[in-house]
């Protein structure tokens, strides 16, 4: 196996740019955000040359349905970016932010009591793109289900929304992998879409604001006790102390 030649430093900087170090070689793979995980058939045509003209021709799913694609050459990283660009599509998803939004296929789905696939763009524009620059203690994984079948596990992400019969659950605090939290449902059923989106960026406010570095979100509700944040997320307070949190 070849000698790594990419410096330490170098390779954190992509990282924060979405290409994740090839383990024993100078190769990355790209991680290819699909938004909500809708593509168009174009920009997956785009996707299979880019593949094909950079990496090792394959295009592997990941489980928050991005893409990768592995095995371009370190000094074609830039090359492979512009490339993305022509068909608007962009690398990321990685670092202590608001991570990509995965949902289910409530849209489409005879089980589905809201519309997925639109709360799950806005929530990309409003929180994934509008809170990019914003860092946190630590990762920030959102999900969007449309029904109780809970496909995409919304309680096991930091934030999950969940479609419910006359509105929308909400449930905060889970999280998945080497330690794993099933997250809890606020006690009330938000009637609105608009209601339950800015709960959600009340969440993303408060673990900026009271979070502790390195601490995942399920940690700072068990520090600060479920019911004092809870309490929080259904008053007004912490949206209208947005940008004073935001600068801090």
């Amino acid at each position: 196996m070849a000698a790594l030649t990419v410096p330490g430093d170098e390779i954190k900087r992509l990282k924060g740019r979405g290409f994740l170090n090839n383990k024993g070689t100078d190769n990355f793979s790209a991680r290819v955000i699909t938004g909500w995980g809708v593509l168009s058939a174009d920009q997956l045509r785009h996707l299979a040359e880019a593949a094909e003209r950079y990496g090792d021709g394959r295009v592997v799913q990941t489980t928050r349905l991005s893409l990768e694609i592995p095995g371009i050459p370190y000094e074609k990283t830039e090359e492979f970016a512009a490339f993305l660009a022509e068909k608007g599509m962009e690398t990321g998803g990685t670092g202590k932010r608001v991570r990509p939004i995965v949902c289910c296929k409530g849209t489409t789905c005879q089980f589905g009591l809201i519309d997925t696939y639109a709360m799950a763009e806005e929530m990309h524009e409003r929180f994934y793109k509008g809170y990019h620059h914003v860092t946190l203690p630590h990762k920030f994984k959102i999900a969007v289900g449309g029904c109780p079948n809970s496909c995409i596990k919304p309680d096991l992400n930091d934030a999950g929304v969940m479609g419910w019969k006359g509105g929308y659950k909400l449930f905060i605090g889970g999280r998945w992998g080497k330690k794993h939290t099933v997250g809890r449902a606020l006690d009330h059923i938000f009637a609105s879409k608009d209601e339950v989106l800015d709960a959600v960026e009340k969440a993303i406010l408060l673990y900026k604001d009271q979070g502790r570095d390195g601490e995942r979100f399920c940690q700072t509700i068990e520090r600060l006790g479920f019911e004092n944040v809870e309490a929080q997320l259904l008053s007004a307070d912490l949206l209208e102390r947005k940008q004073e949190i935001l600068g801090k």
